[in-house]
C-alpha cells in the first residue's frame, strides 16, 4: 500500500474541504467576535446601572428622593441608556424599604452602511433593586 500518491482525485477533495471548513470557522469565528463587540456594551451599561441603582437604595436614608433621581439620571446620561422620559426612573419607598426601577429596551443590529441597518433583536432590560431602609 502506497500513501501520498493517489491519483483518484481523493485527496484533492478532501484539501478542498478542509479549505472549506477552515473558511467556515473564520466565518463564524469572525461573526461570534462581532455579535460579543455589540452585545457586550448592552449587557455591561446593564450592570453599570443597576449597581448604581443598589448604591442608591445603600444610602437612600441619608438622601432624598430628588437627589437619588439627579444622580441616576445623570448616570443614564453618561451610559448613554435609551430612555424615553424621565419619569421611566421609578423610585418608591414604602413598607420600610425602597424600590428603584426602570424599563428600556436596546436594539442589537447589523449595520450596513450609514443609513441602513438591520435590527436582528430587541433586548427589553428592566433593571430593579429593591432594599430595606
Amino acid at each position: 500500500m502506497r500513501f501520498g500518491k493517489f491519483s483518484g482525485g481523493r485527496i484533492h477533495r478532501q484539501r478542498g474541504m478542509s479549505r472549506l471548513g477552515v473558511l467556515l470557522f473564520i466565518l463564524l469565528l469572525v461573526a461570534g467576535l462581532y455579535t460579543s463587540f455589540q452585545l457586550i456594551p448592552i449587557f455591561y451599561a446593564f450592570q453599570e446601572i443597576e449597581g448604581f441603582m443598589e448604591a442608591q437604595a445603600k444610602v437612600a436614608t441619608m438622601h432624598s428622593d430628588a437627589k437619588i433621581r439627579r444622580f441616576l439620571l445623570k448616570k443614564i446620561k453618561e451610559l448613554d441608556l435609551p430612555i424615553d422620559d424621565e419619569d421611566d426612573l421609578i423610585i418608591a419607598r414604602f413598607n420600610g424599604k425602597i424600590v428603584i426601577e426602570m424599563e428600556y429596551d436596546e436594539v442589537f443590529y447589523v449595520e450596513w452602511g450609514d443609513d441602513f441597518y438591520y435590527e436582528l433583536w430587541v433586548f427589553h432590560l428592566h433593571p430593579r433593586v429593591e432594599r430595606p431602609l
